[in-house]
């Protein structure tokens, strides 16, 4: 079997000073990670998120900019490189297709007792979450200013 490289995104939304998170169930433990997927040829990273977040919460975002990159070998044959994106939300209704069987807005002090993907979690505790929430603030101011 060949050896096989796919490029992946996912998104943080902030909300309250929470982000959204998706989980499945795996004899009964919540598996969290953050909602995105593959590339499909011929896409943007960007194109990438937007259709992922459309297909999973049927919710329609704006790429802000990447926080950071990730790296996840599923075994010694597959290996998911990717980026992370602070996104905003567009649309406010979640409605969660069959690919999860839930989301939660996590607190940002809870990342260390309950996420669950070592690889994001890693970067995630490395992140200056002041600094994204500060972004996440003067974006809004932006588009408030220039949307009235």
């Amino acid at each position: 079997m060949d050896k096989k490289t796919f490029f992946s995104v996912k998104t943080l939304i902030i909300k309250n000073n929470t982000f959204l998170a998706v989980y499945n169930l795996k004899d009964g433990r919540k598996l969290w990670d953050l909602p995105g997927g593959r590339m499909e040829f011929g896409e943007t990273a960007e194109e990438t998120l937007k259709r992922e977040i459309f297909e999973e919460l049927n919710i329609e975002i704006k790429p802000i900019k990447v926080i950071d990159t990730w790296n996840y070998m599923h075994n010694d044959k597959c290996q998911i490189t990717g980026i992370i994106y602070f996104s905003e939300m567009m649309t406010d209704a979640i409605y969660l297709s069959d690919e999860h069987e839930g989301y939660e807005w996590i607190g940002f002090k809870q990342i260390d007792e309950i996420f669950s993907r070592d690889f994001l979690l890693e970067k995630m505790q490395l992140w200056d979450w002041d600094s994204i929430i500060d972004h996440k603030v003067r974006f809004t101011k932006s588009v408030i200013i220039n949307n009235p």
